[in-house]
């Protein structure tokens, strides 16, 4: 009997060991696109698209049916399934067709009790942390 876990949207994937990931996530061209993904782990892993015998695409529902169905053919013990499309911060990029400003939200990526201000790297000092 396989076992199916269902994620958070934020939650770590495992990837090792036997089992199967239904993947829900925005398109990488084109992030108003959703795609969803069928990955297998194990010895003979694999990657498959969600896609219906008549070539559409489908339901993140009608994806895990299938899962399932090859886990058990495949002798894998688990399901994970994952929607990275859940968020809040994600399906407003969806409502707004990929558009991933977040109005007045300023995203802060400055670290002052390390000296570290901004995203450039020329604004941190050289101690920063890098390996050298």
């Amino acid at each position: 009997m396989v076992e199916t876990i269902r994620l958070a949207p934020h939650d770590p994937v495992p990837d090792y060991g036997n089992h199967a990931l239904v993947l829900r996530r925005m398109g990488e061209d084109d992030p108003g696109a959703v795609v969803t993904e069928i990955v297998l782990y194990g010895a003979e892993s694999a990657t498959l698209p969600a896609i219906t015998r008549d070539g559409q695409p489908m339901s993140l529902d009608q994806a895990v049916q299938a899962a399932e169905g090859e886990a058990e053919r495949r002798k894998l013990s688990r399901v994970y399934v994952v929607d990275r499309t859940a968020g809040k911060l994600e399906q407003e990029a969806l409502h707004d067709h990929g558009e991933r400003n977040f109005a007045a939200d300023t995203l802060e990526d400055s670290d002052v009790e390390d000296g570290e201000q901004g995203t450039d790297v020329r604004d941190r000092p050289h101690d920063a942390g890098f390996l050298r």
